[in-house]
């Protein structure tokens, strides 16, 4: 079961698409394209990788470049980490072999089984799939039934640098729960078979950082670490050599090279945009997931990790509810973007269609949903014709 709510809010051209959810489911700071990390262990994976032999039946096939949202044309931020690419060809050389990585947010370095999910696209937090013959009317899909998948370096839950080896893909039809965010999936008993040895992936770009609180380049010295997506969860950094502040008109240095940071007159702390407002201002970013989002007195933390005014997002069609997370909103409200308030947002929404809606906990990983809940997301348009979903919510599944 799939249901969806349909707004209008928009900030900048940027226009809310659906809801949709399912009743189942010392110098100038830069990150480099391969920043160090645990070599030592992925040099080992892949010495492992060496002795092996594909299974019986299975056709070895390699893995091309990965990217994540940001880096796809056009932007494509998902419900939760999702790096898109293509396997070598080995379908219709005329058709394109899809090759997907699905990660939960909250998804640590380290080493992971591809075989507990069962081949089952909705029961993995640590997903390998694709598409042979994508569109074609030879189109099947391949799901991973074992192999290890090792997450070497976390930037931010979208840049993140790891590798697979002894991967088992094997012909996978769709199954229960449909039309949902996390769609379920089902081996085919004697499918087609391909196999990956060994391969990498490297999703950090330059100057990525993590805008979420707490995190590692959420605050480095003399630099601002600016949102890329709805939810906040994935960013870039920006150099912050002025003393400017909140509301104060501002300007963008682009720059000089690729490795070099773009810079502002803004404080550290403070981003350059027109967002939120007409002309370019400096605006303090922040991360309204955090128990206290840190935005001067009368503002609020609102989307693109931006600390602004309830009567601006307002101005741009979103909505507002004062019942806190859990409780039942007002009465003749169906859908509101926040509920709640600061350091405990949520969305109002009436997803049973009982007439009584309820301000249900925003929150970006699905592994932070608790038993019986599901994560659903509101998906943004992102011209020209691409989306984010990363803003999500936990609810009852029903189940």
């Amino acid at each position: 079961m799939a249901s969806y709510v349909r707004a209008v809010s928009t900030v900048k051209g940027l226009r809310w698409g659906a809801v949709l959810l399912a009743g189942l489911v010392g110098c100038e700071p830069t990150t480099t394209k391969e920043p160090a990390t645990n070599h030592q262990e992925v040099g080992s994976l892949e010495e492992q990788a060496r002795l092996l032999t594909a299974p019986p039946g299975c056709e070895e096939i390699t893995l091309g470049e990965l990217a994540n949202g940001i880096e796809l044309t056009p932007v494509r931020y998902s419900n939760q980490p999702t790096l898109r690419g293509d396997f070598g060809s080995f379908g219709d050389p005329a058709a394109r072999d899809a090759a997907f990585i699905r990660l939960d947010v909250d998804t640590t370095p380290g080493l992971y089984n591809l075989a507990t999910a069962g081949g089952n696209t909705f029961a993995c937090d640590q997903c390998v799939f694709g598409t042979k013959d994508e569109g074609a009317a030879t189109q099947k899909d391949l799901v991973a039934e074992s192999g290890t998948l090792l997450l070497a370096l976390k930037v931010s839950p979208d840049q993140t640098i790891g590798a697979l080896a002894n991967v088992v893909l094997r012909e996978a039809v769709d199954a229960p729960p449909l039309n949902a965010p996390f769609w379920g999936s089902a081996l085919v008993p004697g499918g087609e078979c391909k196999w990956i040895r060994f391969a990498t992936w490297n999703t950090v770009r330059q100057g990525g950082c993590d805008p979420r609180q707490g995190s590692l380049t959420a605050n480095l010295p003399d630099t601002t670490c600016v949102p890329t997506n709805y939810a906040a969860s994935d960013g870039t950094l920006e150099r912050s050599l002025g003393t400017k502040t909140q509301g104060e008109a501002c300007t963008t240095t682009p720059a000089g090279s690729e490795y070099e940071l773009a810079s502002t007159d803004c404080e550290q702390g403070y981003t350059c945009t027109d967002l939120l407002s007409e002309n370019a201002q400096c605006t303090q970013t922040c991360d309204f997931l955090a128990a206290d989002p840190g935005c001067p007195e009368g503002m609020m933390c609102g989307v693109y990790g931006l600390c602004t005014t309830q009567t601006v997002l307002q101005s741009f069609g979103f909505r507002f509810d004062t019942a806190p997370i859990g409780s039942t909103c007002t009465p003749g409200v169906t859908f509101a973007e926040f509920c709640g308030s600061e350091g405990a947002r949520g969305a109002c929404l009436d997803l049973g269609r009982t007439g009584t809606a309820t301000c249900l906990r925003y929150e970006r990983a699905r592994t932070n949903c608790g038993p019986g809940e599901e994560l659903g997301y509101f998906s943004y348009s992102r011209p020209p014709g691409g989306f984010d979903r990363t803003m999500g919510f936990c609810y009852h599944d029903g189940l």
